[in-house]
């Protein structure tokens, strides 16, 4: 934006809370917290069932980590919430207005199509995966 080039993380914080108060630093909430409920649940519930329903825990810790992948690749289904979560947060740090949730989906389908909702879905399965092996399947072998 056009007169913030070297604005850092803490003039952008100033800037919202003097035009937006500071409620203005959670736009993007709804979606943020409706990505990470779903992702938790997603990562939790896709492991149990490939450890499960596929009967992976019968091969052992490979089973266990196998299931624990599978659990979280299933999990970055919720990929376009993230990115519309993203667009929103981006049009408030650089002092836009900001969007209802369901014309930024309309946005981004109609000028990307639908890989566009899916924008940096192969780093954030990355993430997932190392996640769930050691946030979901490690604790559970262990007991905890």
């Amino acid at each position: 934006m056009k007169g913030h080039e070297n604005d850092n993380a803490i003039t952008v914080c100033r800037r919202i809370m003097k035009e937006k108060g500071p409620l203005g630093l959670y736009f993007g909430m709804g979606p943020m917290c409706l990505r990470q409920a779903s992702n938790w649940a997603s990562r939790s519930g896709f492991t149990e069932i490939a450890r499960t329903n596929l009967r992976m825990s019968q091969y052992g810790v490979w089973g266990e980590i196998g299931s624990g992948i599978i659990g979280g690749v299933g999990s970055t289904w919720n990929t376009p919430i993230e990115t519309i979560r993203v667009l929103m947060q981006k049009d408030v740090s650089q002092g836009r207005n900001t969007q209802p949730f369901m014309q930024y989906y309309k946005d981004v389908k109609e000028d990307q199509g639908y890989p566009g909702l899916f924008r940096g879905w192969t780093p954030r399965t990355i993430q997932a995966v190392w996640q769930t092996v050691f946030m979901v399947v490690v604790p559970n072998m262990l007991g905890i």
